[in-house]
């Protein structure tokens, strides 16, 4: 049985602090420079897919399917970013990514590396390619620092909560069971002794 999607995200909503998450404000101000941003997709979907194919760990994972269908799903994810609205939809829509991640074998640490990719990606695409006003860029960047904050929160929590389900489901432990067992092994653990 899987996370609830809407729980994934109304956790993650909960437990970021307001200033750090993605706001309405921020998502005002990327859907009103929407036709702008929508130019970057050609750049941003190629770069995304040039930096996958050349890692060996993460071709493996994309080698059962077709590059254009693969960026399909980025371009998908771009343009109803840039769309709107950024409702409870679209964040049980990123929750599914992290069950789909745990489904093909993405590790987190793949979904933030790209992350960060595509933010550094942005930051001179808007300069570099929009010639955006400093002002505006930086705004922007600000914005696209809380959805990326936000987005890999709910990925990662999605992932998580995924996971534990599957092990409570095949082992027949509850997922209170599980977490205290963690809290039980850890609480014996030094982590200054770890090397």
């Amino acid at each position: 049985m899987a996370a609830s999607f809407t729980g994934v995200s109304e956790a993650v909503f909960a437990h970021l602090p307001p200033a750090a998450r993605f706001s309405s404000e921020d998502g005002a101000f990327l859907t009103g420079h929407a036709s702008a941003l929508a130019l970057l997709e050609d750049h941003l979907t190629a770069g995304f897919y040039d930096i996958l194919f050349a890692h060996s760990e993460t071709a493996r994972i994309l080698s059962g399917g077709e590059r254009s269908e693969r960026e399909m799903a980025l371009r998908r994810w771009w343009r109803r970013t840039l769309e709107g609205p950024f409702d409870a939809h679209y964040w049980e829509w990123q929750a599914a990514v992290g069950l789909i991640h745990v489904r093909v074998g993405v590790t987190n640490p793949m979904m933030i590396g790209m992350w960060g990719w595509i933010l550094n990606a942005l930051q001179g695409a808007l300069v570099g390619k929009l010639n955006l006003p400093p002002q505006d860029a930086d705004r922007m960047m600000e914005a696209f620092h809380r959805l990326a904050a936000t987005v890999q929160a709910v990925i990662a929590e999605s992932y998580l909560q995924n996971y534990l389900a599957v092990l409570a489901n095949s082992t027949g432990m509850s997922p209170e069971l599980i977490h205290r067992l963690v809290a039980v092994e850890l609480a014996g653990l030094d982590p200054s002794a770890q090397g």
